[in-house]
């Protein structure tokens, strides 16, 4: 039996509602904005730090707002148009009254001071409220409200001010506790700075997880048609905040996290940050997002302060519109698309906060027109290397005995593994045997001016460095010895004078190689020391992404899907039975953390090698052309606009 979100197309609109929101709420008027965005999902607020119904548990705060229309006919309006309604709930904090009289429930930092927020209590994730009051909540909430799915906010391990300032974890004495039961240690004294602090934080997000796994089996017990988050859907967001931009891969990023085994809810955030909440990022900023979610197969969604009809700043509603009309128009189009990437990019394990190697990876395929999808390392599986041709291993440490052996048996069947940095590494232990490293020497770090060099041998291989054959590296080299067997290519320039410029002269390279591919049965492994994605991430050099794109497609054999294509545009590539879609988004808007109207791209080709013989149309109107080359199919675009989907049948 399939439940409702599977097929369900994924129009979300979240009404983050205030209490005041409550006041004179019309439920057929909130339906009828929502009908104009043409959305099949909507989130509301329910309970939690605020319950916006009628409840008879004590210690759950009830709404002084509950004047206008309930939240049951709210629910009944939406469902009566077919929408489906989602409860939001927070049970991260309670109100000062019932803090007072249960201060066991509360969460305490390393100096064991509680986290008040405006007058809202942080609460451990391990306390009686977490563990039994919240059940009750819940099963009131569910019991009277046809809720069709929940949301649970703000349930990690972290815990993070409004303010961007990071408290940690909960060090209350149930928690210390339990730490000592599970783990045999003392927990970390020092708090954030102690040597112990990662592995407490995993402590308490392995607690989390137990408790998120019992909360969804308790639903399931009171109603299996409720989509519980990050069991049945995916929920994430693209966000921004004062001093901390947009990340221009964000939402496409996010999109691919559920690997289209799951609806990713992608919420588009529509306010600049926690501090203006009623201020708009740049309406074309929203836009994109959208449409990168849409060609990463995530869910349209977007996430507002307030009900559609009292938010105060509207300067993004006509774009949103305009895409969500767009996807009712060709849901056909998007229903059961796979990805059809054979790369696969491999992401470090839950608890990493940044990634800048598969960052920097990131924008040099997406630059490069290479579809690819994600995983982090704890996900990856046979499953999610079937049908992938090239691993992409960003400095990704450490890697289990099972992982490496997956890796490698991929390797072994056919498959190429690009691997970086320390990928593999712990001490002088190897973890991957494709990569054919048979000694590990110093990690070296800080290097101011170490560069690798691009021989005239090389450059057949590396052709787009030719004319520039000083690879800049950034500050970190692994010096590695390989098995015989393995081909290398550049050599390593080591340290030289950088000034004054009558000194600056390289220094004769040495024979430590950039680079080396290893053949391991019927595949390879290809090992770069460098830390390249992190260096393309922080300075964006045409240097380091020439290197990165003859690795991809002279070294890995992955095809040039769109050669002469501005890098401004992001390409996917997805297919079902009988179709394959190319989706075509135009970043050109983009510039320096600023967010424009993209520029019209014109005559655009791309080759798409083996569908030759197939129709294919357009769904926004662009103006193509198709010939058959020796099994490739080649299309030519007049001009992308905002976005383009080219349905090939």
């Amino acid at each position: 039996m399939s439940h409702w979100w599977e097929n369900h197309p994924w129009r979300m609109i979240q009404t983050n509602l205030r209490e005041q929101d409550m006041e004179d709420l019309d439920a057929e008027r909130f339906v009828r904005d929502l009908q104009k965005f043409d959305a099949t999902v909507v989130m509301v607020n329910a309970a939690g730090i605020v319950a916006s119904y009628f409840t008879a548990i004590p210690d759950h705060t009830q709404s002084a707002h509950l004047h206008g229309d309930s939240l049951k006919s709210l629910l009944d309006a939406c469902h009566k148009a077919g929408i489906r309604v989602i409860a939001r709930t927070d049970f991260s904090k309670i109100r000062h009254p019932i803090a007072d009289r249960h201060p066991d429930w509360l969460y305490r930092s390393a100096e064991g001071k509680v986290f008040d927020c405006n007058g809202d209590i942080q609460v451990c994730p391990n306390s009686a409220y977490q563990r039994q009051v919240l059940y009750d909540i819940v099963k009131e909430l569910l019991t009277a409200l046809p809720f069709d799915g929940i949301f649970f906010n703000m349930s990690g391990a972290f815990v993070t001010g409004y303010d961007g300032t990071l408290y940690g974890p909960c060090m209350c004495d149930t928690c210390k506790r339990l730490y000592r039961e599970q783990t045999g240690l003392e927990p970390p004294a020092a708090g954030l700075r102690d040597p112990g602090f990662m592995r407490y934080v995993g402590f308490q997000s392995k607690q989390i997880a137990i408790n998120k796994a019992r909360q969804m089996r308790f639903i399931r017990d009171i109603n299996p048609e409720v989509a519980v988050n990050g069991f049945d859907y995916l929920r994430t967001e693209c966000n921004t905040d004062i001093g901390r931009g947009a990340w221009v891969y964000c939402s496409s990023a996010n999109a691919r996290s559920g690997g289209r085994r799951q609806i990713v809810d992608n919420a588009c955030v529509d306010f600049v940050g926690f501090r203006y909440r009623d201020t708009s990022v740049s309406p074309a900023l929203t836009e994109l997002r959208l449409w990168q979610s849409l060609a990463n197969g995530g869910g349209l969604s977007y996430y507002i302060m307030g009900r559609l009809d009292n938010h105060r700043d509207v300067s993004g509603y006509e774009r949103v519109q305009k895409v969500f009309a767009f996807h009712k128009r060709n849901e056909e189009v998007y229903a059961g698309l796979r990805s059809a990437a054979s790369v696969l990019v491999v992401e470090k394990g839950g608890m990493s906060r940044e990634d800048p190697e598969v960052y920097g990876w990131v924008h040099s395929l997406t630059q490069s027109h290479v579809p690819f999808d994600t995983c982090k390392l704890q996900e990856l599986t046979a499953q999610a290397l079937d049908g992938k041709s090239v691993v992409l291993l960003g400095d990704v440490r450490p890697l289990s005995a099972g992982q490496a052996e997956l890796l490698d048996a991929f390797a072994e069947n056919g498959g190429t593994v690009l691997a970086t940095g320390d990928t593999g590494i712990a001490g002088n232990a190897i973890a991957l045997k494709c990569l054919g490293i048979t000694a590990v020497g110093a990690r070296q770090k800080g290097l101011m001016s170490t560069a690798l060099e691009v021989s005239e041998a090389d450059r057949a291989v590396f052709a787009r460095c030719a004319d520039a054959p000083v690879i800049a590296i950034g500050g970190d080299f692994r010096m590695v010895a390989f098995a015989p067997e393995a081909k290398t290519y550049l050599r390593l320039i080591p340290e030289h004078p950088y000034g004054p410029p009558e000194r600056c002269y390289p220094v004769p390279s040495c024979d430590q190689p950039g680079v080396a591919v290893h053949p391991y049965g019927a595949g390879r492994g290809i090992y770069v020391p460098a830390l390249l994605g992190s260096l393309y991430y922080r300075e964006g050099w045409q240097n380091t992404l020439n290197f990165m794109q003859d690795l991809l497609f002279g070294l890995c054999g992955l095809p040039e899907l769109a050669p002469g294509v501005s890098a401004m545009v992001e390409l996917t590539l997805a297919k079902k039975e009988g179709c394959a879609v190319v989706q075509l988004v135009n970043e050109s808007g983009c510039f320096d953390g600023h967010y424009f109207p993209p520029v019209p791209i014109g005559d655009l080709h791309l080759r798409l090698p083996g569908l030759a013989g197939h129709s294919v149309r357009t769904l926004s109107g662009g103006q193509i052309s198709c010939r058959d080359d020796d099994g490739d199919l080649e299309i030519r675009l007049d001009v992308l606009n905002s976005y383009e989907a080219i349905v090939i049948q």
